[in-house]
């Protein structure tokens, strides 16, 4: 259960509220991305002290969340035999049922993540046809995909040279020395 206060609004309230987010994020770094960067993560999280999982958790969530699960999303509503509930069924289970993905991405520092998410969640309620949902969940995939472009802009990908792909020779030679032991 969320600690989000319900959103009692209708679908085009939330739309509007969520295209504001993408309009707050789209060309200037916003200041949660600005503390992820630096390492400031409210919640604490990040295990052994250190925020490096915290941007690697959010590199994956937010690139499965935008990209491919809502966008999977807007492809099934196309479907003229899936019907509007239980593509909002599917919708809630995927991102807020058993697992809500946008609490946890609040967790990792996107400080209103949980908040949109759940207004967005809470306005499917309000939904009359699958051009609806088209609009609202297109609303959505839109921030969630630009705050993953955030993300990956300050990722330090640089990390990577410590972690070279190896050649069939080196494996078979460390396999030599441990085999002697």
């Amino acid at each position: 259960m969320s600690g989000i206060k319900k959103f009692e609004g209708n679908w085009r309230e939330a739309k509007a509220e969520i295209d504001r987010q993408v309009e707050r994020v789209w060309l200037t770094e916003p200041e949660e991305i600005q503390k992820i960067r630096w390492g400031i993560i409210d919640s604490g999280a990040g295990s052994g002290q250190q925020s490096f999982s915290v941007l690697v958790h959010l590199e994956a969530y937010l690139m499965l969340v935008g990209a491919d699960v809502t966008y999977r999303f807007l492809k099934v509503s196309q479907y003229p035999d899936v019907e509007l509930p239980t593509l909002i069924k599917m919708t809630r289970e995927f991102l807020t049922g058993t697992f809500n993905v946008f609490e946890f991405m609040t967790d990792l520092g996107l400080t209103n993540m949980h908040e949109v998410g759940q207004m967005f969640s809470d306005a499917l309620d309000t939904l009359e046809t699958k051009e609806e949902y088209v609009q609202l969940t297109g609303s959505m995939m839109t921030y969630v995909i630009r705050m993953h472009r955030w993300i990956h802009f300050i990722f330090p990908w640089n990390l990577g040279v410590a972690f070279p792909h190896r050649q069939p020779e080196e494996v078979a030679a460390i396999a030599g020395i441990l085999t002697k032991a």
